[in-house]
């Protein structure tokens, strides 16, 4: 659906995946993060929903204007509170050391089929997940490897396993994006005047799936087109420009009410 038919006058907060919705090959340009302090400060309360570390967020939260993160693809979450950053998990630190074996002894057997296989170079600041590289540093990995990634970490069950557009992240347990969404608004939401209604969420890939299903106004910028036909639940709208050019004009949009 063309973003024009968003109802603007409903949304009160914006939640945005970051890795080619807010960035560019991996870089957020100018107008971008602008965009972001004009929605901050318009009243808009301004969430990143990503699958980037918590060491990401903990970085971000001090430096962008930002009243959230949720990081590792629902991990945790990041909240302000005045001068103050509180920290909510999701993910169970419980046996923390023999989760994170299991996902190593996955990551070495995979290894061993595809001898290119690496980790993403933010692995180091990771708490709970895993991130297999396949498109945002060289070498890449062609679309079949990485169909066959997830068909064996996906056949553990005690595993979550999630595609970006540069990582298959996978995980210990079942907390998701959507549940760290469901959480940050019981928490918060209510004092905001916010609900899932008044959200806008924007995304561009197969682990944002869920929550293109859970809120009613998500929106894919252009180049989730890639992705659709690996997506059941796709976006309610969608930009015409991709990455952060496309979030520019969703904030556009809201902007001009």
């Amino acid at each position: 659906m063309d973003l024009n038919r968003l109802p603007r006058e409903k949304i009160r907060a914006v939640f945005t995946d970051l890795d080619d919705t807010l960035t560019d090959e991996s870089r957020i340009h100018a107008d971008t993060y602008a965009v972001l302090e004009r929605l901050q400060r318009r009243g808009f309360w301004v969430v990143i929903v990503s699958g980037r570390p918590a060491g990401w967020a903990d970085c971000l939260m001090r430096l962008w204007p930002i009243d959230a993160m949720i990081f590792e693809n629902g991990a945790g979450i990041l909240r302000r509170d005045g001068k103050k950053l509180k920290l909510e998990l999701l993910a169970t630190d419980r046996n923390i050391d023999e989760q994170r074996a299991i996902l190593q002894q996955h990551f070495d057997t995979l290894k061993k089929e595809i001898p290119g296989l690496k980790l993403a170079s933010d692995q180091h600041y990771r708490l709970f997940d895993f991130a297999i590289d396949f498109n945002e540093e060289p070498p890449f990995l062609d679309e079949k490897t990485v169909d066959r990634i997830l068909e064996r970490l996906s056949a553990d069950q005690r595993l979550t396993v999630k595609l970006s557009s540069i990582h298959v992240n996978y995980w210990y347990g079942k907390h998701t994006k959507v549940t760290a969404c469901q959480r940050l608004l019981a928490l918060d939401g209510k004092a905001r005047g916010v609900d899932a209604g008044a959200v806008v969420f924007c995304g561009d890939s197969p682990n944002d799936e869920p929550l293109f299903q859970f809120f009613p106004h998500s929106i894919g910028v252009a180049n989730i087109h890639k992705f659709l036909d690996r997506l059941t639940y796709r976006p309610t709208y969608t930009t015409k420009s991709p990455s952060g050019s496309g979030f520019q004009e969703v904030a556009a949009h809201l902007l001009t009410r």
